[in-house]
């Protein structure tokens, strides 16, 4: 049997169903109505959208905080001064690199990028930070995807995680994610709140393993 890993697994799966050639598959048909709960009205569909994903980020155990793209950076290094994180690894978003490095830099903070090796991203950085690539309004969920300048580790490993969240990118729902782009990332991250973990009893901790806090910095982009 020839072909990628891909068509192998997909011919193997044909064969158990007694299938011999690939089948047309017939358009699927969605009822909007169905699948889609009708925002809050409000005269700015924007803003409206952005008021919603506070409130849900928020009530599945988030922090946010808003500001003016201009107040970025301020935003940015008081958050990491005031919770006494001196260590971050970001992202090579071009964001990073003009306006966030130079300022964490002049209070000390110490920066790294995607190059840091596993033992030194588990034992010595406090804090990942990415550049959200959509947030859902209706679940408060931020998606972070992996990408030659995201590593998907930089979400997942340290204690705390800083999402920038542009609020041009915040989509109603999940049907409006799942509107997948011509070439998708190889793999999507979707954060709806920081790691949480129940043994057998249902007892749920937070922060066992990955981010126990997670902040999010919403800004008009």
């Amino acid at each position: 049997m020839k072909g990628t890993l891909r068509e192998i697994f997909l011919e193997r799966i044909r064969q158990a169903l007694g299938r011999s050639t690939l089948q047309p598959v017939e358009p699927l048909e969605v009822d909007h109505d169905l699948v889609r709960r009708p925002l809050p009205v409000a005269a700015d569909a924007s803003r409206a959208r952005s008021e919603l994903f506070t409130d849900r980020a928020q009530a599945v155990g988030m922090k946010v905080v808003t500001c003016q793209r201009t107040e970025l950076a301020t935003t940015v290094v008081n958050f990491l001064t005031e919770a006494q994180i001196s260590s971050v690894q970001i992202s090579s978003d071009p964001i990073f690199d003009q306006e966030l490095i130079e300022p964490m830099q002049e209070t000390s903070i110490r920066v790294v990028g995607n190059e840091i090796d596993l033992d030194t991203l588990y034992d010595g950085i406090e804090c990942g930070i990415t550049m959200a690539s959509a947030a859902v309004a209706s679940t408060g969920s931020v998606m972070v995807s992996a990408s030659d300048q995201e590593s998907r580790l930089t979400s997942l490993v340290p204690p705390n995680h800083l999402v920038l969240v542009p609020t041009s990118r915040i989509v109603d729902d999940l049907f409006d994610l799942s509107i997948s782009p011509k070439n998708p990332p190889s793999c999507v991250t979707l954060v709806t709140g920081p790691s949480k973990t129940a043994d057998i009893e249902g007892v749920l901790i937070t922060g066992v393993h990955g981010p126990g806090m997670v902040q999010i910095v919403l800004f008009d982009g």
